[in-house]
């Protein structure tokens, strides 16, 4: 026998809202969305979903929030080199490019978007600091991470890009691999040559 609401607990109710929410943002993104739409997708009345969400922006956050645990867990779990874990992560982030110009959008204005962003960009930052760190001088390593992570930001919020990020990514890790007087990485010598043409994690 199916349970009532009042027997679900409290966690499960708020995944299968999110489930649904995410859904919605993925499909009308952040203005196209309501939470009146959420709400009668979910089944229940607009005003039930204020008990688990404060606003439009705390449930944006909170969809935001559980597809970034997704991938911090999974990538990190997986083998590699710190580049291919980059590539990874940007993969990921742009399966959804939709949702970030509309976090461009709301970061400035709600804080729990605010702190998405910022927990994203710390774990975009990570990551390239850890794959430019064999080919960057020690002092400039952080100025390289910015610059990396400035690049992706700045494609991913741009809703009609005129290449993947992950191209532009690509020709900016190779150029920090110019210097001869760094360690050779095979498939970053020669960074005039076809991009994306590195190996990949399958």
């Amino acid at each position: 026998m199916p349970r009532n609401r009042q027997e679900v607990p409290r966690e499960e109710r708020i995944d299968a809202l999110l489930a649904v929410a995410e859904e919605q943002f993925l499909a009308r993104g952040f203005a196209g969305t309501s939470i009146a739409e959420i709400a009668r997708s979910a089944g229940i009345e607009p005003g039930s979903v204020y008990w688990y969400f404060r606003s439009k922006d705390h449930a944006f956050a909170a969809v935001l929030n559980r597809l970034l645990d997704v991938e911090v867990e999974r990538i990190a779990g997986l083998p590699g080199d710190p580049a291919d874990k980059l590539f990874l992560a940007l993969d990921s982030v742009e399966r959804r490019r939709t949702l970030h110009p509309c976090v461009a959008e709301r970061a400035p204005h709600a804080e729990p978007v605010m702190e998405y962003h910022e927990r994203l960009h710390a774990w975009l930052h990570g990551l390239a600091l850890a794959a430019v760190h064999d080919y960057v001088p020690e002092a400039d390593r952080a100025l390289a991470a910015d610059a990396v992570v400035a690049t992706i930001e700045g494609g991913l919020a741009n809703p009609a890009p005129s290449r993947p990020t992950s191209h532009l990514v690509h020709f900016l890790l190779a150029s920090f691999c110019r210097d001869t007087s760094l360690p050779a990485r095979p498939e970053f010598n020669g960074w005039v040559a076809p991009l994306f043409a590195r190996p990949r994690l399958g």
